[in-house]
């Protein structure tokens, strides 16, 4: 059985309604570099939402920055490129060998790591987690890491002792409250779509 069946059964997805049809071409041409398949289904099968109320997987297309797939890549190459210059933190990767592919309610960043750049389906698993200096790695990809994450199969350590749930589910992105939108666009931090 593949991961993503495996985690479609752990975590039953929402009904396909009110998904975003992805055209994954232009989004990989806007990107510069492919994505894995693992990615692509698993965001058209589940859409913008959480997992267990605490993880989630940035989209590659959204009106919100903060989780937006690209958005979220130069963010974090731009906090990570301070970190170096400043020596703040050591990060055991090359620059431009990481790709945020989510995050948590913590603020703990989940990235694919980039090699082989040629072969995306073997990018493996690592994180940042926001208030530690460990770099955990995951040796697959990042269907095969919610399922083993949400499973309880793998703990990783970044995370706190109550995630996962007992009785993890996915919450789809519901329709935003107005005035949050409203403060996200004073940030810069949403777009009509």
């Amino acid at each position: 059985m593949s991961a993503l069946q495996d985690l479609l059964e752990l975590v039953p997805p929402p009904p396909a309604h009110g998904h975003v049809e992805v055209d994954w071409n232009l989004v990989e041409v806007e990107m510069g570099l492919r994505l894995t398949s693992d990615y692509k289904s698993l965001v058209d099968i589940y859409g913008a939402g959480q997992f267990d109320r605490f993880l989630t997987v940035y989209q590659p297309v959204t009106p919100f920055l903060n989780t937006e797939l690209a958005y979220r890549a130069r963010r974090q190459n731009e906090i990570l490129a301070q970190l170096r210059d400043g020596g703040r933190e050591h990060i055991p990767f090359t620059e431009g060998t990481l790709l945020p592919v989510a995050g948590t309610d913590n603020g703990d960043t989940i990235y694919w790591v980039l090699e082989p750049s040629a072969d995306p389906d073997a990018w493996t698993i690592t994180a940042d987690e926001a208030r530690n200096r460990v770099w955990p790695r995951f040796p697959g990809g990042i269907t095969d890491f919610l399922h083993a994450v949400l499973s309880r199969r793998t703990r990783f350590p970044i995370f706190p002792k109550d995630f996962p749930s007992r009785n993890p589910r996915f919450k789809p992105r519901g329709e935003p409250d107005p005035k949050w939108v409203a403060r996200l666009r004073t940030q810069g931090l949403y777009r009509d779509l």
